[in-house]
């Protein structure tokens, strides 16, 4: 325990107040997060295979992301609070990997839920789809970490902007066809879709369209996938400076917590 509050003080010598308040608050959120999650867990949602299961994937989800709120991380700059083994990016990366494809299918399972709900059969057949545009967009995301290069990083956020367009989609039509609670669900979870969509493509793909020309106007060298690997696994960038942190902390906010809670409210849909 003294080591492990000896690393998380090493982030706030030099810091910048504006960061280590940010900081704080992604702490807290991801105590609150695993609070919330447990207390899903005593309250003991029904007992069908839909509601364990999501369970499951979402404690993946909320752990992960309460791992990645003590040690926050920026993927191609290699930049980290705290400079810690615990802060490598290439083991930052995997755990987020294998956490937003649990996502991705909660995705997937709640469409196919809602779809059921409605008597929509081909709604819970096309909810497949769902998960499979966040899976490929994995590929891209580690091609930007291991190559340094932000446009393959911009492909992935359009993919998930593509599939958050496909649950919108597939949820319309439940809106049409269901009633009550199933239809108002449906039409929070359209809302909620493509809000995301408009940020990620407003905010996010510009973003890393950006930080790709800067880099070719700097004559950015991108490395090989091996050699990207060895750097991701071994080098960061401690840094405490809010201006580093400050354009990030605008998508990395909202993930650990909007994100979250989404993932855990997932878990109390009724199953079918």
């Amino acid at each position: 325990m003294s080591s492990f509050r000896h690393h998380l003080s090493i982030g706030s010598v030099g810091a910048d107040p504006a960061t280590l308040s940010w900081w704080r608050a992604l702490r807290a959120l991801a105590a609150l997060n695993v609070g919330l999650w447990l207390a899903v867990l005593i309250a003991g949602p029904s007992r069908g295979v839909h509601a364990q299961l999501q369970l499951a994937l979402s404690g993946v989800y909320v752990l992960v992301c309460a791992y990645r709120s003590l040690f926050p991380r920026v993927d191609l700059e290699r930049l980290v609070v705290v400079d810690t083994h615990l802060s490598s990016i290439f083991l930052g990366r995997s755990a987020a990997t294998i956490a937003e494809i649990c996502f991705a299918l909660q995705l997937g399972l709640m469409v196919h839920q809602l779809g059921a709900h409605a008597g929509l059969a081909w709604v819970q057949n096309a909810a497949w789809g769902v998960p499979v545009f966040m899976i490929v967009a994995q590929a891209f995301c580690w091609h930007s970490v291991l190559t340094l290069n932000h446009i393959t990083q911009a492909v992935e956020s359009t993919l998930w902007a593509a599939g958050f367009s496909w649950i919108a989609a597939l949820l319309g039509a439940v809106a049409l066809h269901g009633s009550g609670w199933v239809q108002s669900l449906a039409l929070l979870g359209v809302l909620g879709a493509m809000s995301f969509v408009a940020y990620v493509l407003t905010v996010d793909v510009p973003m890393y369209c950006r930080r790709y020309r800067q880099g070719r106007a700097r004559g950015m060298v991108y490395m090989r996938l091996d050699e990207g690997a060895r750097d991701a696994w071994q080098r960061r960038v401690p840094s405490g400076s809010w201006v580093a942190w400050k354009a990030d902390a605008l998508w990395l906010t909202p993930y650990f917590s909007f994100g979250v809670w989404a993932s855990i409210a997932m878990v109390c849909i009724p199953g079918t």
